[in-house]
Parts: structure tokens; C-alpha cells; sequence
């Protein structure tokens, strides 16, 4: 960081410098003039244009605006850009849901002969379902398992090339964990409430 120094916005100079020279120059042209007014007085934009007005009858004004607002359209891009990769988030999510209902639902197919001796043997429907909920959990931890050290890692990754940015976030990567739970259950409840509907004879008879 170059030292910086502060000088009233009247005062001209002229430097030896080219390159300091036109900076001095350049100076002169606002692009914008800071207020600091502490508890928002009223009538505070009024007096400010009149203010700006009787130091610079032809200075034009574009715009006054609360700092807030500044800041918030400065993001703007970053805030847009956050929420287009939750959205792509979600997009991503749906398919992995449905993929999860559609291979539990084909293995609730496959084994629904087996599911049915098993309650006629006294396997009640309770555990049914926990059977074929610890299943489709089971695929939710392996994916777990391999995506949070992935993420982690990118995470180091894009700290090392950007500033002031975090490796990993643990509350953001336990609600991602949460929400996928949540998605998993969803989709892994219609095959389990369907397994534990089979009727024991008629997988007896077809067995």
C-alpha cells in the first residue's frame, strides 16, 4: 500500500512527477463525497445538495444516498453469484433424491419375497422399515464420507488463492449434512412404507 495523505479538495499543486502530476489532476474530478452524519439528522439530504450547491454552482449532482444502500449494491454481483450456487445446490439435490427413492424403491422390488418371509417369521413393520432406511442411509454416509474431505480440500484450495477466505465453514458444512438427511429421508420413506405394506402370504405363495 502506497502512503496516502489527505489535502481540501480546492487545493492545486503542481508535482515534477508526470505520473504524480496527472494523479493531482485527476483528483480534482469527484466521483463521490462522503457525509459522515451520525443518527441520520432530518433534512440532512436538502442541506447537503444546498451545501454542494453554494461551493459549486456547476457541479452535478448524480445522486445522494445512504451508505447502506451503497454497500448493498457494491455486492450486489457477489450476493447474485451466492445465490445462483445455492440454487444449483438445490437443482443438484433433487436428482440425487430422486436417484436414492429410485434404486431403494428397485431394491424394495427385488427383495420384496424376502421382506415378505421375514414378517412372516414375526419381523414387524417397525423394523422393516428401519431395514430399509438403515440401507438407503448406509449410500448417504459412503457419499458423505467421500464429499465432506472434498470439500474441505477445495476449500483449502480456494483459500490458498483467494484473500480472506475461509477453508471450510463446520456450520454450513453440518447443515449441508442435515439437509441431505433430510432429503434422504424423504426419499427413502415411500419405499420403506412400502416394504412394510407387503403381505407375507402372497410373497409365501410366489416364494
Amino acid at each position: 500500500m502506497r502512503p496516502m495523505y489527505f489535502l481540501p479538495e480546492a487545493q492545486s499543486t503542481s508535482l515534477s512527477d508526470p505520473e504524480a502530476e496527472e494523479r493531482e489532476v485527476q483528483s480534482h474530478y469527484l466521483g463521490s463525497v462522503l457525509i459522515d452524519a451520525p443518527a441520520n439528522p432530518p433534512g440532512l439530504l436538502n442541506q447537503g445538495k444546498k451545501t454542494l450547491a453554494n461551493a459549486a454552482p456547476n457541479l452535478v449532482v448524480a445522486s445522494i444516498q445512504p451508505y447502506r444502500e451503497v454497500v448493498h449494491a457494491t455486492f450486489a454481483q457477489q450476493r447474485m453469484i451466492a445465490t445462483l450456487a445455492w440454487l444449483f445446490g438445490a437443482v443438484g439435490l433433487a436428482p440425487a433424491a430422486v436417484g436414492l427413492y429410485g434404486v431403494t424403491a428397485y431394491g424394495v422390488e427385488q427383495r420384496a419375497n424376502e421382506i415378505g418371509v421375514r414378517m412372516a417369521l414375526g419381523a414387524d413393520r417397525n423394523s422393516v422399515v428401519l431395514m430399509v432406511l438403515r440401507e438407503a442411509f448406509g449410500q448417504v454416509a459412503i457419499g458423505l464420507a467421500l464429499g465432506i474431505p472434498t470439500a474441505i480440500a477445495a476449500g483449502h484450495f480456494i483459500a490458498s488463492q483467494l484473500l480472506s477466505v475461509k477453508p471450510w465453514n463446520p456450520p454450513l458444512l453440518a447443515a449441508a449434512t442435515i439437509l441431505l438427511g433430510i432429503a434422504a429421508l424423504c426419499a427413502s420413506a415411500i419405499p420403506a412404507r412400502r416394504a412394510a405394506g407387503i403381505d407375507p402370504m402372497r410373497a409365501l405363495r410366489s416364494e
